[in-house]
């Protein structure tokens, strides 16, 4: 952090991703706040990330996005992310960066990678999202996404 100080977006990250606490690392953070996680995300709120389709998906709202790693989460059967950073860009907007390990529930391929969220967050809730995956994780999900 080099002395400044955390700005809003980083804030709502870290609390969702545990991220900080000393039992965080290495746990499937995005479903071990299952419970909580409506609670990070405005009714609203906007998504462009790449899942089961292996295409870039649109989900508007809390609800659709909650519906999103239902499915991602069905087409596995192993997976588990270890955040590498979070950093605020502006008191709005956040950034993550995380390593994920993923397994095909349908073929068996196993595959690690690096995943990275741009995020938007105003009056403390989530509002925009937008995920940076590499051609060899879209081309996995893309692989996956019909046994989901």
């Amino acid at each position: 952090m080099s002395g400044r100080g955390l700005n809003a977006a980083e804030r709502l990250l870290r609390r969702m991703f545990h991220w900080g606490d000393a039992d965080a690392g290495g746990q499937d953070l995005f479903l071990a706040a299952a419970d909580d996680a409506v609670s990070f995300f405005h009714p609203d709120c906007v998504h462009h990330l790449f899942g089961p389709t292996g295409t870039k998906e649109v989900l508007v709202g809390r609800q659709a996005m909650l519906d999103f790693s239902t499915r991602c989460a069905a087409a596995l059967s192993a997976r588990s992310d270890q955040i590498l950073t979070i950093s605020g860009i502006d008191e709005q907007c956040g950034f993550v960066h995380a390593r994920a390990f993923r397994e095909s529930k349908a073929t068996g391929e196993r595959l690690s990678y690096e995943w990275s969220m741009l995020y938007r967050v105003e009056d403390d809730l989530i509002t925009y999202g937008a995920d940076m995956l590499d051609a060899d994780a879209q081309a996995f999900w893309g692989r996956i996404g019909g046994a989901a």
